[in-house]
């Protein structure tokens, strides 16, 4: 009796004690500290940590005004997760209601989200707009981290940006540095530098082997300083991909940066490094590794993957199947292949896409007829000689335009990435190499000159005036003077004679077996023929040249010849421009 009654007692004071507890449950308590968290995470990237906060927020704190807060946190997670329809229909909904308002205690958080979503999708000249709208902002120094991080964004996206804050962008990394050591977060001065990027990272084709180390070990220690983040695990993806260690650490690079990615939940770019971690892993010659991890990598973000990294992934199962002779997988993977390739959406290649569908139509009809002739071999065993003899001439016939059609498809996939691979090394202006391919060519020709004991010129041009140019004529003027001035160039150079655009208005002519006498010549016939073009009112367009000659008893280093040229052409201009000035030896 005595324990029934401790039973209903029990119950009692559950039932009436329930509404309270529920009550305290549902409480949104430090309402202001779990906002800072959330703007905290976004700042941090970590989408998993967001989740939980945006699950509390609605559980816990639906009176108070979390929509804001909601859309620009869901906007990350979305972004990270490559979830395009959320991320459309998030974005418009921030243009829509015209959300973003400097007087916002969180404007600045706003606008990096924002901006950086335009980054995610490789919209730069969305995120440029964005950025120059509300730029005058930051005008002042820096107050904290996140105006820290939105003037590194500025900085980065205006790199090569057309706009009149191309020029500013300096200023804005210089505040966001000296902000970032002032507060000496090791995290915000990894991510200033990164963002900062370009020559500052290590390049072994341009670097001498002091300044490498210098700026490896500068990278490293930075590395070494700061706990796992986001901004440590893209730091080392760039790191891998620069392949500045040997083999086995590059890899090691690449599964530690993924890993951190993976925990903080950005799914994105565990999927590109990834993606990155698997093309080591086949040039490595790790076949068997790389091919497991593009299956666990389909496997487990199926729904993320897009069309064109589908088309990769399964490009490459088809290759390393065929490789190992496993047809039958090949073929399995070359269909899927062929799904993601016919999906892309891109105008451009939707000729060459039909055309790939046909072959494969084709080649099915072809394996579907020999699967039939083979099983008339087996019922017509007993039948005559000549039967017979007909019957494996068809067979060889169909088997031959099957390997015909096949033949087709892996060369013009052979060319299309042979055509990429061209493409990456021009100036997309004005069809000369570019800054890369340049100095990939000079170094080949000063390393023959060395080995040979051949002379070898380097040249180094910069037109004359031509941001007047672009100031008084505009833009387009100033485009159509250096495709104007490639052109020229081209026409007028020996057959192995080597000329990019070194950057701007710059060019770099790398010339082998050229005396001082000859690289004058060459000036001059350039000279004569650009002073004759007329662009509009625009006339008499000059250049200015600094000119060194290597020979085989210096010992010098491609980085101190163009410096030497680049002393030359600093005379030049010294002495009145449109001339050409050479390094005394």
């Amino acid at each position: 009796m005595n324990f029934k009654l401790s039973i209903i007692f029990s119950l009692l004071v559950v039932a009436f004690t329930s509404p309270y507890v529920n009550s305290q449950d549902n409480r949104c308590e430090n309402y202001d500290s779990v906002i800072s968290n959330l703007y905290t995470s976004i700042e941090a990237l970590n989408v998993k940590k967001l989740k939980s906060i945006n699950e509390y927020l609605k559980l816990h704190c639906a009176d108070n005004d979390i929509e804001i807060h909601l859309l620009f946190s869901e906007l990350t997670i979305a972004d990270a997760e490559n979830d395009r329809s959320k991320i459309e229909l998030l974005r418009d909904k921030i243009t829509a209601s015209k959300i973003l308002d400097k007087s916002n205690s969180h404007f600045v958080w706003h606008l990096y989200v924002l901006a950086q979503s335009w980054f995610w999708d490789t919209k730069s000249d969305k995120a440029v707009s964005l950025l120059s709208e509300y730029n005058s902002y930051f005008i002042s120094e820096p107050k904290n981290p996140i105006e820290v991080r939105v003037l590194s964004l500025i900085g980065g996206y205006f790199n090569n940006a057309k706009s009149s804050i191309e020029k500013e962008k300096n200023d804005y990394f210089d505040k966001a540095e000296i902000k970032a050591n002032e507060i000496g977060d090791p995290e915000l001065k990894l991510y200033v530098n990164f963002r900062r990027g370009g020559e500052a990272f290590p390049d072994s084709n341009t670097d001498s082997a002091v300044e490498y180390k210098r700026k490896k070990d500068k990278w490293m220690n930075m590395l070494d300083s700061v706990d796992p983040c986001v901004t440590k695990a893209e730091v080392m993806l760039f790191w891998g991909y620069l392949e500045v260690e040997e083999k086995q650490k590059n890899l090691t690079v690449l599964e530690g940066a993924i890993q951190i990615l993976s925990e903080f939940g950005v799914t994105r770019t565990v999927i590109d490094g990834s993606m990155l971690y698997i093309e080591l892993l086949i040039d490595y010659g790790e076949a068997s590794k790389a091919e497991s991890m593009i299956k666990k990598l389909i496997y487990d973000y199926a729904d993320s993957l897009d069309s064109f990294q589908k088309k990769q992934l399964y490009g490459w199962l088809f290759e390393l199947s065929s490789s190992q002779e496993r047809y039958e997988d090949a073929l399995k993977y070359k269909d899927e292949y062929y799904l993601n390739l016919i999906a892309k959406d891109d105008k451009t290649q939707k000729k060459l896409d039909q055309l790939l569908l046909e072959y494969k139509v084709e080649e099915q009809k072809a394996a579907s007829k020999m699967l039939k002739q083979s099983l008339q071999l087996i019922e017509l065993e007993t039948e005559n000689e000549k039967q017979k003899n007909y019957i494996l001439i068809l067979f060889v016939i169909t088997l031959s335009v099957a390997l015909f059609l096949f033949s087709i498809i892996i060369y013009r996939g052979r060319k299309s990435k042979i055509e990429l691979q061209k493409l990456a090394m021009i100036d997309s202006l004005t069809g000369a190499w570019n800054r890369r391919a340049i100095t990939l060519k000079a170094a080949q020709e000063l390393a023959m000159a060395q080995r040979k004991g051949h002379n070898l010129t380097i040249l180094l041009a910069d037109l004359d005036d031509f941001k007047s140019v672009n100031d008084i004529y505009g833009h387009d003027v100033g485009d159509l003077v250096l495709k104007t001035f490639a052109n020229i160039a081209s026409d007028n150079m020996r057959a192995n004679d080597q000329f990019g655009r070194w950057g701007g208005e710059e060019w770099l002519f790398i010339l082998p077996a050229t005396s001082m006498e000859e690289a004058k010549n060459l000036f001059n016939r350039l000279s004569d023929k650009l002073s004759k073009v007329k662009l509009g009112d625009l006339s008499n367009i000059t250049f200015s040249m600094g000119a060194v000659e290597f020979s085989s008893e210096r010992n010098i280093d491609l980085n101190s010849l163009i410096k030497e040229a680049d002393k030359q052409l600093y005379v030049a201009k010294e002495m009145g421009k449109n001339r050409v000035c050479f390094a005394s030896r």
